[in-house]
């Protein structure tokens, strides 16, 4: 089994230097296209809806989301129900590379899953649906 975990890794890792080279045209890093699809698919998410969602640290999402907002992917409107909180709104720059940036990552899916019955594809999913619950009844408890 850790050798299956190392795998996992290294499959991240690869998917991330995947990313941030199909990306580098559209103005974005590698690790922010998961924020891009959160706020285009949920447009008023919260910072805080972001870092529970992805398991990614608070200040880590402040920075990705303060350097989208610079270049302006990303737009941030004042919480009306919570003064501290800002929601997130996409920005049409956004949009506009949105269609990119989903191309990118099915790219990957074919890649990395080339040779795999479809079978084996649900499999997986099924699987790594299963893991990303377990690690999230984790993550909840961290809070």
């Amino acid at each position: 089994m850790a050798k299956f975990m190392k795998n996992i890794n290294l499959v991240s890792r690869s998917a991330e230097v995947f990313r941030e080279e199909k990306l580098k045209d559209c103005g974005i890093r590698g690790c922010q296209s998961k924020y891009v699809l959160m706020i285009a698919n949920t447009p008023g998410v919260s910072q805080e809806d972001i870092s529970r969602s992805l398991f990614v640290n608070k200040s880590n999402v402040a920075r990705q989301i303060s350097n989208l907002e610079q270049k302006g992917f990303v737009k941030k409107v004042e919480n009306d129900k919570d003064r501290r909180a800002v929601l997130l709104y996409p920005t049409q720059k956004l949009m506009d590379i949105l269609p990119r940036v989903r191309e990118v990552l099915a790219e990957w899916r074919t890649l990395v899953t080339e040779g795999f019955t479809e079978e084996e594809k649900a499999e997986l999913q099924r699987l790594s649906e299963k893991m990303v619950e377990n690690a999230g009844r984790f993550m909840a408890g961290q809070d």
